[in-house]
């Protein structure tokens, strides 16, 4: 899709370089999420040499398991390098998570209130790489005849996978029309960041934001899957996607921790004593 705009551009007399490419929506995320999350966790009275430090190393456990997971996921096959796409959300959640979680045993910190600081960041980067997989033409959905269907050219994955599945020969231009997943759910990032943001703000218990970030997105995963055409590699019970298994744990876990929480605040505000901790 990036050379399609490309090509456009340069028909209209327009430099075709000022599109960018999913590299670059990477970055940006991770730059500008480094920043947002730096800044919301002193808000929230951190000490920025702990920030820093978890961005440190939680950014590089993001990306390598997110390659990792994705290659569980698809196969040695499916490896193309770390130069091109092929990576898995929910493996960088859990390499970062990892990362973080051996941080805090070696040094404790306030982990819940971290990860409320870091969900809007979270949130933000959704938005902003999903645009760069629109662009490179992977994650897309299925073919659909609805007004908004994207076409994708050869070279890109949506193309790749309608090519291998017979639905069009290799050399067609174009993809037969598709839903704009990608878009799909960088608005849906977008949506989450604007409500998270304020959330974090007016939060009643450390862990409510992340938690709440987590079940939005494990649900709405959950149900986009059935519209993605790449949500094919290993189904551990053969109904459901991985991403769709994963999503339902997320979900439950984030669905027990907010009612867990949410109970023990009714509990204290009706004259239940808090049994002392230690």
């Amino acid at each position: 899709m990036r050379r399609v705009l490309m090509q456009w551009l340069v028909e209209h007399g327009v430099n075709p370089w000022i599109v960018p490419n999913y590299w670059f929506m990477l970055c940006l995320s991770l730059i500008l999420g480094s920043l947002l999350t730096i800044r919301l966790w002193r808000k929230q009275g951190g000490e920025i040499q702990t920030a820093t430090d978890l961005l440190f190393w939680g950014i590089p456990a993001l990306l390598v398991g997110a390659k990792l997971l994705y290659v569980a996921q698809f196969g040695l096959s499916s490896w193309r390098g770390w130069s091109e796409s092929g990576f898995s959300l929910y493996g960088g959640l859990l390499g970062v998570l990892a990362a973080w979680g051996l941080i805090y045993l070696m040094r404790p910190y306030p982990v819940r209130r971290f990860l409320d600081s870091a969900t809007p960041s979270l949130a933000l980067g959704l938005f902003l790489t999903r645009i760069g997989c629109f662009l490179a033409g992977c994650n897309g959905g299925a073919v659909t005849d609805l007004p908004w269907g994207a076409r994708f050219p050869p070279g890109t994955s949506v193309h790749s996978l309608q090519v291998t599945a017979g639905l069009l020969p290799a050399e067609s231009a174009r993809s037969m029309p598709v839903h704009p997943t990608q878009l799909y759910e960088s608005f849906f990032g977008l949506l989450c960041f604007g409500l998270l943001y304020p959330l974090l703000k007016h939060r009643q218990f450390e862990g409510q934001v992340f938690f709440t970030g987590m079940l939005w997105y494990s649900a709405y995963r959950f149900m986009t899957e059935f519209i993605r055409a790449d949500n094919g590699g290993l189904r551990p019970f053969g109904i459901f996607s991985f991403a769709q298994l994963v999503s339902l744990l997320i979900f439950g876990a984030a669905l027990w921790f907010i009612l867990r929480r949410s109970r023990n605040r009714t509990s204290i505000r009706g004259g239940t004593p808090e049994m002392p901790r230690g």
